[in-house]
């Protein structure tokens, strides 16, 4: 425990001990200690014995938590399993209001076979986690949970117990890259692309979202949280993320996109893409600001991103505001097209009717989305597994959740690194393949990984 706090063991002991014999409502068991200002992520990172490890970062800097194990664990095999698993995770929120939230994601296509890499994570995994560090304002919250019914107090207190509390945070190391592999290559990339550009002139769809994956060896096994320590400096405006399910075996990544975000019947939503690199200097900077602005071929990709997503949210909305003219959006390495949206949902709307509507979006899939995800499983060599799923967290009458772009797989001692581009008309195969190079650049910038 905690050396600079010596009664932390004793008032958690006595938080859990108070509620444990209480006898309350079956459901989630929350008790919260305030502690001095700690590191999230070095906290996480401090607890070696943990096999099942959380982090979540979001957009505005304004929410961090990291959790180890799981006091509950909601899980399915696929997109047909939404419904279902929604109203669980509803029936053990409850009725009244709870700080508890369940994270985790899904697959970006919960109904291809998946690859055996992914198996650890299914279909849709969420996790309450058991033991919980946030922050609040100058100070910490450390939360310990559980379920009523479990009858694990004095597991729990042993876990307490074990917990460390690292002085300062520990260095970002990792082991040296030594290898890179592209599925597909250069080749199959350029065969893929003119196969979608061949059904984008048909007038069969309007776009086609390809991805690449990128598969980095390394000399020794991967820390994953050493990967999301050494991916903060480059997650500027981005989420954050890692979910480890098991030791050795994580998906982490640093996406600029929201999915949505809903408190109560309020909703809001972010439509993001069209891309440029940033400029080294402030005048090249605005130059492919205004580049990006002014590409007919950018502007109509993003509007196929607005249009879903408008036709997606309107049923669902009784009231429904876009903004027209997107923005843009500028990430460490990237400039993005960004347009927003806000709107009010009608009685008895959820997440499950949110995701099943929003997900994918033609950010990530294409337009029209049925037939893009289509040619995606026909002309993609690899299982995208979660990369380009949503991925956040779900309480009491509120969610928030990221579209799981800018991300790696780590398995042991490789890793595997995810990016997309939209094919429209008027996409070139060579421009294509430099965008995603720099849109992994996140990675190999900050892992100095082979380029």
């Amino acid at each position: 425990m905690d050396q600079r706090d010596n009664n932390l063991s004793e008032r958690i002991a006595q938080a859990i001990h108070r509620e444990g014999s209480s006898s309350g409502p079956a459901g989630i068991v929350r008790v919260e200690v305030t502690i001095p200002r700690t590191g999230a992520l070095a906290w996480l990172r401090a607890q070696a014995s943990a096999a099942v490890k959380m982090y979540w970062g979001d957009r505005d800097g304004e929410d961090e938590v990291a959790g180890i194990g799981a006091a509950d664990l909601l899980a399915g095999g696929g997109s047909d399993g939404v419904e279902s698993l929604f109203q669980e995770l509803r029936g053990r929120l409850g009725a009244e209001d709870t700080a508890a939230r369940y994270f985790g994601g899904m697959r970006f296509n919960g109904t291809c076979a998946a690859d055996p890499v992914w198996r650890d994570f299914g279909g849709l995994r969420f996790v309450l986690p058991r033991l919980e560090l946030s922050q609040r304002g100058s100070d910490s919250v450390l939360a310990c949970q559980w379920l009523r019914s479990s009858n694990t107090v004095d597991t729990l207190m042993k876990e307490v117990d074990a917990l460390v509390f690292p002085p300062t945070e520990a260095d970002c190391r990792y082991p040296e890259a030594v290898g890179r592999e592209d599925l597909p290559g250069r080749p199959g990339w350029d065969s893929a692309v003119a196969g979608a550009l061949g059904l984008v002139a048909a007038g069969a769809v309007g776009k086609v979202v390809l991805a690449r994956k990128s598969t980095f060896g390394f000399s020794d096994e991967l820390d994953p949280l050493a990967c999301m320590q050494a991916l903060l400096p480059e997650a500027e405006h981005c989420y954050r993320f890692c979910f480890a399910p098991t030791a050795g075996r994580a998906f982490v990544g640093v996406p600029p996109e929201r999915l949505y975000r809903r408190e109560g019947r309020r909703i809001r939503c972010d439509a993001i893409a069209g891309t440029r690199t940033r400029g080294d200097g402030a005048s090249l900077d605005r130059q492919l600001e205004r580049d990006l602005m002014g590409s007919d071929k950018e502007r109509r990709e993003q509007d196929y991103v607005v249009r879903g997503i408008r036709e997606s949210l309107a049923p669902l909305c009784g009231s429904l505001n876009a903004g027209t003219d997107p923005s843009v959006v500028k990430l460490r390495q990237c400039q993005h097209l960004m347009s927003s949206f806000e709107g009010m949902l009608r009685d008895g709307v959820g997440d499950a009717e949110l995701l099943k509507a929003l997900h994918p979006t033609p950010a990530v899939g294409g337009y029209p989305t049925d037939l893009a995800v289509r040619e995606i499983e026909k002309r993609e060599p690899f299982d995208r597994g979660w990369y380009a799923g949503p991925v956040g967290w779900v309480g009491h009458d509120r969610a928030e959740f990221a579209v799981a772009i800018r991300s790696g797989l780590v398995d042991g001692s490789t890793l595997s690194v995810f990016a997309g581009a939209g094919i429209v008309a008027g996409s070139v195969p060579g421009e294509e393949w430099d965008e995603l190079d720099y849109k992994i650049s996140h990675f190999t910038q900050a892992l100095n990984l082979p380029r």
